[in-house]
């Protein structure tokens, strides 16, 4: 019987270690390379016990982003190994380049590399004519060939401008199908606009090429302010590895520690019409898997799978099947009575939200007053 998904956990781990330094990451948008080193408070044993789907009511679907890359975080193999034993779906953000690491989750067995997710980010550039350029399409055959579901995705960026027919052939050459696109944008700007200095028209019409649906969804949400009642924070919500501290979403601040004492319920409080940000960031997963569910979106399996020249898929069923399903399916949704009530007393629960950890949210709004003021302030 195929699993209904209940939320979207979003695992942040606050590592800044990378064998790239691609020019459009945001980490070199807001000079974070050097940030103080994160201390990991618990142990994978004490986030497992948090996460436990009785815990989050449900199986899951649970993303797992470092701030640099994923696969060099020390515990990642227990955590994840763990996380799919207690039965929930895993998408790892990765670089595709750390061979070792894959070669651990392709040994796991077949009933959890189905519930197993890559989402391999195709650095052209920083690969073209190197030895890793060899090793990384390597990688990604030998997950393509794995029970492990895959998405292979390409950072749009000014620089690349003129490859985007060599990118194809490449993708074309090596996995039988195009790469998708994402959309960049500038995190040292506060209006978080696009990053390109192409017109918008201009930037679509080059991009376009590669027939994206994430590309696509991701344009047509770009810089629209949402509106509509917003489930994250009920129906997801975002955690600080190192720390257990967990918000609503991307932007939100902290509102409780999950990983402190398991045996306590976890607070899902939803944004509701109270989003603050310019758009919604993180929509490709929020609106795809159904956060708004006034937004009418693509499922999160038509954004990322492709259909290969071999007849084979970058989702294997099972994968297929879950990132298929919308979570306002599988929850109760709030009559307009229950939202009116809830937007009355967000402004109680934000404010309960600025006393919860007072020195992060010192460290948010001096990097905020950096960015306004393009680093003048320091």
């Amino acid at each position: 019987m195929q699993s209904e998904i209940s939320k979207l956990i979003l695992l942040y781990i606050p590592t800044s270690i990378c064998n790239n330094r691609c020019e459009y990451c945001f980490i070199n948008h807001t000079d974070s390379w050097n940030e103080e080193k994160e201390k990991f408070k618990y142990s994978v044993d004490q986030m497992l016990l948090s996460l436990t789907r009785e815990r989050l009511s449900g199986t899951c679907l649970i993303n797992l982003t470092a701030k640099g890359e994923t696969l060099l975080y020390k515990d990642l193999i227990p955590l994840v190994e763990g996380l799919l034993k207690e039965g929930h779906y895993v998408e790892i953000i990765t670089n595709g380049s750390v061979k070792k690491v894959i070669d651990k989750f392709l040994a796991f067995p077949v009933s959890y590399q189905e519930r197993l997710f890559f989402k391999i980010s195709y650095h052209y550039k920083e690969m073209l004519g190197k030895k890793k350029e060899e090793d990384f399409w390597e990688n990604v055959k030998r997950i393509k060939e794995s029970s492990c579901s895959f998405s292979l995705e390409l950072m749009p960026y000014d620089s690349l401008n003129e490859c985007v027919d060599n990118i194809i052939n490449q993708c074309i050459k090596h996995v039988g199908a195009l790469c998708h696109a994402t959309v960049g944008r500038d995190d040292g700007n506060k209006q978080k606009t696009l990053l390109t200095n192409l017109s918008r028209k201009d930037y679509e019409k080059i991009w376009g090429k590669l027939d994206s649906p994430m590309f696509k969804l991701k344009m047509d949400l770009f810089g629209v302010k949402r509106k509509e009642f917003c489930y994250a924070g009920k129906w997801s919500i975002i955690i600080d590895l190192a720390s257990g501290k967990a918000g609503q979403c991307y932007g939100r601040p902290f509102s409780q520690n999950v990983f402190e004492d398991p045996s306590k319920p976890i607070q899902f409080f939803p944004v509701g019409y109270t989003c603050l940000q310019p758009f919604c960031f993180n929509g490709h997963s929020h609106v795809a898997l159904g956060m708004l569910p006034d937004v009418n979106a693509p499922t999160y399996a038509q954004i990322r799978n492709r259909k290969c020249n071999d007849g084979s898929e970058f989702l294997k069923p099972k994968c297929k099947d879950f990132f298929s399903q919308k979570i306002y399916n599988n929850n109760k949704q709030y009559t307009s009575m229950e939202k009116i009530f809830i937007t009355c007393i967000t402004p109680f629960y934000l404010l309960k939200t600025l006393f919860f950890d007072v020195k992060d949210n010192k460290r948010k709004l001096v990097k905020y007053i950096k960015i306004v003021t393009k680093g003048f302030i320091k």
